[in-house]
């Protein structure tokens, strides 16, 4: 019997699968599930479980009391599942639409927004996010972030590259908060700070006989600033605010081909590369 799962990927079926169309085709069983139920119960189990290996063609099957041969009537494989549970997640952000305020406001907003969808679902950190699910949710989602910039002075392009920049910074954050996380439960200690503490006569003698001057200096300025060292959210609000600085910058030049439409003598941005270019929807 072929092995199904290790069959080449249709990339038509997984985006028709994403977007609702039906993929069942004319043979096979009744369909008596939908894939946003499959949808439901794969991110149910990775959030269970809090990482994506929770999530298997098998254990997925079992939520929705079906075999496992008739989930591959909804989806592929698993990385079908993957897209699935990534574009679901993306779709429950910005219930309200584009956040509102002066745009320095919306860009920080745009960063608290990424922010929780992370803290919510941990394991999409363990996910390449650069390579596009193309799916309703997460073309919502791009929509909303480009809305959240677009009028401001910016060309097209620098926009794209705005909001990969603070996704990019946010999900950075966001891993760091995680992994402060998991030294403190697997560490005697409540949390960062009683660590710094426990350990300060060690790091007292150390600075004594180091000649790092410079870095003894910025880390214990550091660590009173933020009062931990390296705190997550710290280093968030900080990059966020630089994005906001960048923009400013680049909207008070405009000479600068970032921070201007091109003009009727010149040529346009590039064309976006497909696997980047959302499909037309309304």
């Amino acid at each position: 019997m072929c092995d199904v799962s290790v069959l080449p990927r249709d990339p038509a079926r997984t985006l028709a699968a994403l977007w609702g169309l039906d993929t069942s085709g004319s043979r096979g069983p009744r369909q008596t599930r939908s894939v946003q139920q499959v949808a439901a119960a794969a991110i149910a189990l990775a959030d269970a479980g809090r990482t994506l290996d929770a999530v298997s063609m098998r254990r997925v099957a079992a939520e929705l009391g079906v075999g496992t041969m008739t989930l591959y009537t909804y989806v592929q494989d698993r990385r079908d599942l993957v897209d699935l549970v990534v574009d679901r997640a993306y779709a429950e952000m910005y219930p309200d639409g584009v956040p509102a305020g002066a745009w320095p406001e919306r860009i920080h907003a745009l960063a608290r927004g990424n922010w929780g969808l992370f803290e919510r679902h941990p394991w999409l950190l363990d996910i390449d996010l650069t390579r596009p699910v193309m799916g309703p949710g997460e073309t919502r989602k791009y929509d909303i972030e480009l809305r959240a910039v677009d009028g401001i002075g910016l060309t097209d392009v620098a926009m794209d590259a705005i909001v990969s920049m603070l996704v990019g910074h946010t999900a950075t954050a966001a891993r760091r908060a995680r992994e402060i996380r998991r030294v403190a439960e697997e560490s005697d200690l409540i949390d960062d700070d009683e660590w710094w503490a426990a350990n300060a006569p060690v790091f007292r003698a150390i600075a004594q006989r180091s000649n790092y001057r410079v870095a003894a200096r910025v880390g214990s300025a550091v660590a009173e600033a933020q009062a931990a060292p390296r705190a997550a959210d710290a280093e968030l609000r900080f990059g966020i605010d630089r994005i906001v600085d960048a923009v400013a910058a680049l909207i008070a030049r405009p000479g600068d081909p970032a921070s201007r439409p091109p003009t009727a003598d010149e040529p346009g941005p590039a064309e976006p590369a497909p696997a980047r270019r959302p499909p037309d929807i309304e």
